[in-house]
């Protein structure tokens, strides 16, 4: 699962800048420490004349066919175990991937009963790029952009933390993502739930637990950082 993260736009826009390799021209990111479902998102993708694209999206996925935007099921992740049987993201998963930047994550484990926030992040890299799907959704005068990010089984090493992690994705992966010809059997090794990178996980403050609370805060250790592999 993942249902926060962080933008710190430098280095995240340098990463961005090296995927599109300067094709978009000038990116600027806004620094934002706790991003919540429903916020909007930027987004990369590919347009049909494959060009690059960096847009704002809901975080929660709206099916095209939907009768009106909606909360009512949790839409700001997607199980990639059923992308190709979901009826709102089988369309999408075929004809609509995108891309997710993202500085960290944030992740809670229960410990007895109490559950403690974690900041995850890569230790070496200067952001995640998660795999993503998006849509279009229109009501009578209203176009709404939004998007889900793809999530997995968490690795051994990482199933204390949570079950499920989202799917970073490596800079290979990012276009064999993108490319609507890519055969099944590559998309299945995309969205293996292995651990592209090495992460470091750190304790933060229950501040964050409040999507109201946007400040550095949200980031700073509570005790000592672990790195996985």
């Amino acid at each position: 699962m993942c249902g926060r993260f962080n933008i710190i736009s430098d280095p995240l826009t340098r990463l961005i800048m090296e995927i599109v390799n300067g094709e978009l021209g000038s990116v600027e990111l806004e620094t934002r420490y706790n991003i919540a479902p429903t916020e909007p998102i930027p987004v990369l993708l590919k347009t049909a004349e494959g060009a690059w694209d960096l847009r704002d999206m809901r975080w929660w996925l709206v099916p095209f066919w939907s009768d009106q935007p909606s909360t009512k099921y949790t839409m700001f992740n997607a199980k990639s175990e059923t992308l190709k049987s979901s009826r709102a993201f089988r369309e999408p998963f075929q004809r609509r991937r995108c891309i997710i930047p993202a500085s960290g994550y944030y992740e809670w484990s229960k410990q007895g009963n109490v559950k403690v926030p974690y900041h995850i992040a890569p230790q070496d890299e200067p952001g995640f790029v998660f795999a993503g799907l998006w849509d279009r959704w229109r009501g009578d005068d209203q176009v709404l952009d939004s998007c889900a990010i793809v999530t997995g089984d968490a690795p051994e090493n990482m199933r204390d933390i949570h079950a499920r992690i989202p799917i970073a994705l490596s800079r290979k992966e990012i276009f064999q993502w993108l490319d609507l010809e890519s055969s099944e059997e590559t998309l299945a090794s995309v969205l293996a739930s292995t651990l592209k990178m090495p992460v470091t996980i750190t304790p933060v403050s229950g501040y964050v637990g409040n999507s109201r609370n946007k400040d550095e805060r949200c980031i700073e250790p509570l005790g000592e950082t672990r790195v996985v592999k």
